[in-house]
């Protein structure tokens, strides 16, 4: 959220400076860089990359401590933090906006007899777990068992690299099968799993250093972050781009199917779906077992008797009675604190999502047509309930089926966005039919310069829970 000395300066013409700050690996202040900062440095900021900020920074050495060397100011034990300073011409208003922070990567020098330079390239702090720069694990197989809370599994990965800052929501779902990571593997190995349990989520650090996992904006009435009073005054050009070869309004989701040692063809009594199964002779904590109903199904609550083993409730996760066709062989698993049976769906989770709004211009019966995709494998494989299938089918179906206009801007630079913002936005066109849309900052590249530009990347913003 910016400041209103930040929102001002904006919409102002304005003069601006680069200051650089050194940072200690416990982020604390240990130098400014006092190099001037030349014209033509960039930094860049991308909603789908695993290193989300980077930047790429030219200043004019001063002295000798700019040596890359160990014990200068240039070296692998510091961090660099970059703000901007923008003076309105006209109030002498001064807003700084801060760009993040780095780690030093790949710094180079020039020199000449007109030519004294040195390069920095920021890369996110992320790259301290990716194994671009650190992160690799000691050399063992790390395993991360099966129904551990997700959230707390986070805070004790990124504390291996040294994070002890951060803002995690927890995750609606456990994770739902060992995670086991081999030799060789990186702590963003483990991240990349666990945030793969739930597509909903991203993982990243703020401009403070910060980690965060949290819902990507998705729902109704997200904030507005920058309308068309900014626009106005800002905007240069723009593009659009559809792309029609991704859209799809049919989706079916397959999970990993599960291995089940302990199957029985279920009958009947009263409210008792009746099992058999020689290898089960007591119950524990998480067993699975597999059964197949018959041909009729109990409508009302039920319950599984396994042998002579007392009865408990089916129940979905959310406490509420679960559906159950004939015939269909599906998926339980004994909760042992709880008594009772979590119904996990078919022994294939599996779910299917169409587009069934008759306003949309891919209605599965309109003019478009059908335009099915399957889905299976990779990080499908972490779906372990038909539950959670469906959630998936009706995310992608958001994806794949609404978000295909793309809207490229160039303006003058907007120091303090960030991606994932939703703004609004009236484009113009000689037709004079504007409208006013949603969209949601995918990307933005930035050049740091009096006569610099920036470039925002747009993807159509269409909420995915209009009804809550």
């Amino acid at each position: 959220m910016p400041t209103q000395e930040q929102y001002n300066v904006s919409k102002s013409s304005k003069i601006i400076t680069a200051k650089i700050y050194l940072l200690n690996f416990k982020f604390q202040r240990v130098e400014e860089l006092s190099g001037v900062v030349l014209s033509g440095s960039t930094y860049s900021i991308s909603a789908t990359s695993d290193i989300r900020r980077s930047c790429n920074i030219s200043l004019i050495p001063t002295d000798s401590s700019f040596d890359i060397s160990v014990g200068n100011k240039i070296w692998l034990d510091k961090y660099v933090q970059i703000y901007v300073q923008e003076k309105n011409v006209n109030t002498n208003e001064i807003a700084e906006t801060n760009l993040g922070i780095y780690m030093i990567n790949n710094p180079s020098r020039v020199y000449s007899a007109e030519n004294n330079t040195m390069t920095i390239q920021g890369i996110d702090l992320m790259a301290k777990m990716t194994g671009l720069r650190n992160g690799n694990l000691e050399g063992m197989a790390h395993i991360i068992p099966q129904n551990s809370n997700v959230r707390n599994v986070i805070i004790s990965t990124i504390n291996l690299a040294g994070f002890t800052k951060y803002v995690i929501e927890e995750c609606p779902f456990s994770v739902p099968n060992d995670i086991k990571i081999d030799v060789g593997g990186t702590i963003y190995d483990i991240l990349k799993q666990l945030l793969d349990i739930d597509a909903r989520y991203e993982m990243y650090f703020d401009v403070d250093g910060i980690f965060h996992y949290d819902l990507i904006p998705n729902g109704y009435n997200e904030q507005v972050m920058v309308d068309d009073d900014i626009w106005n005054n800002t905007l240069i050009e723009y593009s659009i781009n559809t792309d029609f070869e991704n859209v799809k309004n049919i989706i079916e989701v397959f999970g990993k199917t599960h291995d089940i040692k302990n199957y029985s063809d279920a009958t009947i009594s009263e409210s008792n779906y009746l099992l058999t199964i020689a290898s089960v002779t007591t119950l524990y904590d998480n067993i699975k077992i597999g059964f197949t109903t018959p041909s009729n199904v109990i409508s009302e609550q039920a319950n599984i008797k396994i042998n002579s083993l007392a009865s408990y409730p089916l129940k979905n996760e959310d406490g509420t009675v679960p559906i159950l066709e004939p015939s269909t062989y599906y998926v339980a698993k004994y909760m042992e604190n709880e008594s009772y049976y979590l119904f996990m769906g078919e022994v294939t989770p599996y779910a299917i999502s169409k587009d069934l709004n008759t306003n949309s211009p891919f209605y599965v019966n309109g003019t478009y047509g059908e335009a099915r995709i399957v889905l299976s494998g990779g990080d499908y494989d972490n779906i372990y309930m038909s539950s959670l299938a469906q959630e998936r089918a009706d995310y992608e179906l958001y994806l794949r089926c609404k978000i295909q206009d793309s809207v490229t801007l160039t303006c003058v630079p907007i120091y303090w966005l960030d991606v994932n913002w939703v703004i609004e936005i009236t484009l113009p066109n000689k037709q004079g039919n504007e409208t006013t849309e949603q969209y949601l900052i995918k990307s933005i590249n930035t050049t740091l310069d009096i006569n610099g530009t920036q470039t925002i990347s747009l993807m159509k913003y269409y909420p995915l829970y209009p009804s809550l």
